[in-house]
Formats: C-alpha cells, structure tokens, sequence
C-alpha cells in the first residue's frame, strides 16, 4: 500500500466532500483556491495511486478520467456529450439483467462500470 501523503490527503479529503465528478484540473484549481499548494502532475499520481487503493472510483469517459467518492452505493451513469454533465442512477432491472447474463454464460462479475452517453434533459431542450 502506497502512503497516504499530505497532498494524497488534502486531494482525498477534497473528493469526499462533494458528490461531483472530478477531473484533475478541477482538482488542482480547487485545492490552490484553499491554499494547498500542489502541482498538476502531483494531482494526476493522487489520483491515480487513490484509485488503485480503492479511496476513490475512477470513471474512463473517452480520453479523460473523472474521480468520485468511493464511498456511494452501487450505481451507473447518463454522461452528456454535449455539456458534460453526469448523472448518477440504479436499475434494479439492469442489474438483475447483468445478473441472469453472467449466470447463464458461468460468469463471476467482480465489478462493473455502466456508462451511457446521450444528451441530457436541457441540451436535447435546446435542439429544438
């Protein structure tokens, strides 16, 4: 287990404040606006070495990665592709789904991530 520096704490601290999905810049700006002086290359290892103890949940949306607390119950995730916002939800239907799938193929599911890209609610609105 790696060890749990000032600034891995000051940027694990900062994700579990909040519900938000974080990208390391986000990260980055917000700890140097409460004084936490920290460079972006420090943030991208934090997060990294975090996500691999299991402190943090690391999401893959195409060519950036965005952290959350790890802490929540099991859920997925609507991204818009147009703002980028994301949207958390469960569906008891879909996990049961992935359930009856893995059973019948003797599959073991040790974890899963279910992204799906759209658009949200207000950027569909402004298409009109």
């Amino acid at each position: 287990m790696q060890k749990l520096t000032a600034q891995r704490q000051a940027i694990l601290d900062m994700i579990n404040r909040s519900d938000k999905h974080w990208e390391a810049d986000d990260v980055a700006y917000a700890l140097k606006e409460e004084g936490v002086q920290i460079g972006i290359a420090t943030v991208y290892r934090g997060l990294a070495a975090l996500a691999e103890q299991g402190l943090i949940e690391s999401i893959q949306l195409a060519d950036k990665k965005r952290y959350e607390r790890a802490d929540k119950a099991h859920h997925d995730h609507l991204i818009c592709t147009d703002c980028g916002n994301i949207e958390e939800f469960c569906e008891p239907e879909i996990e049961a789904l992935q359930d009856k799938v893995a059973a019948e193929r003797g599959f073991k599911i040790e974890g899963h991530q279910l992204l799906l890209f759209g658009l949200c609610k207000t950027c569909k609105a402004g298409e009109s």
